[in-house]
């Protein structure tokens, strides 16, 4: 755990905050030769290089028979199972609230423009997985894509070591409806999903949080396929005055250094009163439940607008605010994945059951970014309608621009119609 004081040059403790993450070495040369490979060769490379990577061997048809999905959730104790409805209901009725309605306006020359919004075809969803299960992040990425009405998704993660994916995985994806699940990971995942294989079909965008590799796979497939984000180690800042509470606090920290794989978590301590029963809280926690805290910062703030400051500049992917009036604080956050303000609002709330989306922008991005949303499974397109007058009242304006940029066929097409 380190303690940084105070800079005025707030870029410094930005760099230092972000020099915490760690920086794989030759992720890019693996994860270009596994897509290529993918590319050129479909399911037998995906076999290969799960057999390879995960040391488990893959069938020919290796997506998940529904009938075993069901098996997993029905096999789920009856408070798992309540859990994760009442998780479900929580963020669909968020997700809901998202959607972009088609609209149309008629203009001055009596043009009338306007957009429908159209559902992506197909969806790749990436659960990551291995030793861990995340059914969580399944509710957290095919929801908004069920409510944009997507018609077909796939879901990706990685294989237990026996085979099959993780149980409870497999049984979000049945509460859900999920019909295809493969047992696939890193960057094979990303490349059958994004080129489509013979049993992962082709997928219009492939969204959820991964290690380096996935995120590597999906920054060299940009183009080909679109991509809800660059996921990098989790994170949190939290603000914090004299009235923030050092158990409390401690707790928020480790569930994010929890995460490990270069996760941090940051406390700025507005007027330096919390980093000693803050640390001896972290000290005690980290030594009960076994969580490391190297990456667990405290930055000693003079003031509220100080702490601001270090936030917009840091873009944390969660933020949570622990002060006096927390809600005074909102309006000046520009950049964060995620507010939780006061100090009952903790990001665990969010990572599961709140309502909101826990895939969010980190590693800064949410200075131009944001979280997983609707918007990721539909596109809008531009629709015009124009009538004799509108063609004939609007000619003149296109005509003259076209002409001026030496573009004349396009000045011909609109005046013959203003004839």
């Amino acid at each position: 755990m380190r303690l940084l004081p105070w800079n005025d040059d707030i870029a410094v403790t930005v760099a230092e905050l972000r020099g915490l993450a760690p920086s794989p070495a030759e992720v890019q040369k693996t994860a270009g030769t596994i897509v290529a490979d993918v590319r050129a060769r479909g399911d037998a490379a995906v076999r290969e290089h799960t057999a390879r990577l995960d040391r488990v061997d893959l069938p020919e048809d290796y997506s998940v028979p529904r009938a075993e999905m069901e098996a997993h959730l029905g096999a789920l104790s009856p408070g798992l199972h309540a859990a994760l409805e009442d998780a479900a209901a929580n963020i669909r009725a968020y997700h809901e609230r998202e959607a972009v309605a088609p609209w149309r306006a008629t203009l001055a020359q009596g043009q009338v423009v306007g957009q429908e919004v159209v559902p992506l075809s197909a969806a790749g969803l990436y659960v990551p997985g291995g030793l861990a299960d995340y059914p969580s992040s399944v509710l957290m990425t095919a929801i908004p894509a069920q409510v944009a009405g997507v018609d077909r998704i796939v879901v990706c993660s990685p294989p237990r070591p026996g085979g099959g994916v993780a149980a409870g995985v497999a049984a979000a994806c049945a509460l859900l409806g999920v019909e295809r699940l493969c047992p696939i990971g890193g960057a094979q995942a990303v490349a059958a999903m994004a080129l489509g294989t013979v049993c992962v079909p082709r997928c219009d965008v492939i969204v959820g949080p991964g290690n380096a590799y996935v995120t590597e796979a999906k920054r060299l497939l940009v183009g080909e396929v679109g991509i809800d984000s660059l996921a990098g180690p989790s994170e949190v800042l939290i603000i914090a005055d004299d009235t923030g509470r050092p158990e409390w606090l401690a707790a928020d920290l480790l569930a994010q250094a929890e995460h490990g794989s270069g996760a941090m978590a940051c406390l700025a301590d507005i007027g330096g009163t919390l980093s000693g029963p803050v640390t001896a809280a972290c000290e005690r926690l980290s030594a009960e439940l076994g969580i490391a805290i190297g990456n667990v910062v405290v930055v000693d703030c003079p003031d509220r607008d100080a702490a601001l400051s270090l936030s917009n500049a840091f873009a944390p992917e969660h933020l949570e605010l622990h002060c006096r009036n927390a809600r005074d604080l909102l309006p000046g956050v520009r950049n964060a994945g995620a507010v939780f303000v006061g100090e009952h609002a903790a990001t665990a709330f969010a990572d599961y059951a709140a309502g909101t989306n826990h895939v969010l922008p980190t590693g800064g991005s949410a200075r131009f970014g944001q979280g997983l949303s609707v918007d990721a499974f539909r596109k809008r397109v531009a629709v015009v309608e124009l009538d004799g007058p509108a063609a004939a009242a609007l000619a003149p304006v296109v005509a003259t621009i076209a002409e001026e940029e030496g573009l004349h066929a396009h000045a011909l097409s609109v005046r013959l119609r203003a004839d």
